[in-house]
């Protein structure tokens, strides 16, 4: 069980640093994102906040344009507005394609702390 706990405890390390070199990757893709819709659009108050914050505010900023891309509903934002075109125009779809992996391995990171979280509150309530 030591073995295990001590990967566990390994894996978010290990995928923050993948996320920030998948970050520093692709920043080229990813401000160019968010510059191309600022000037046709506007960026609803959450994201706008996000947009500024470098890699803290990149999976939020990556999970709004994957949300554009599959044209599902965006928090603030009327299903109705023109934004949720933006996805499917020039280059963005494949910038956007690229940003992908960025917020699944900092969705893999953060999952992996909730597990070694409810890991520790099993074992402190000696159910473990």
């Amino acid at each position: 069980m030591k073995p295990a706990i001590i990967v566990l405890m390994m894996l978010p390390l290990f995928f923050l640093l993948i996320s920030v070199l998948l970050y520093l990757i692709n920043r080229s893709h990813y401000q160019k994102l968010i510059f191309n819709f600022q000037k046709k659009y506007t960026l609803p108050a959450p994201y706008l906040l996000h947009c500024n914050m470098g890699y803290l505010g990149s999976p939020l900023m990556t999970y709004f344009f994957i949300r554009l891309k599959k044209d599902k509903k965006i928090f603030f934002l009327d299903k109705n507005n023109h934004a949720y075109h933006f996805a499917h125009e020039c280059e963005h779809l494949k910038a956007i394609n690229s940003l992908e992996p960025l917020y699944y391995t900092f969705l893999l990171g953060f999952f992996c702390c909730l597990l070694l979280a409810i890991l520790a509150i099993l074992i402190r309530l000696h159910i473990i």
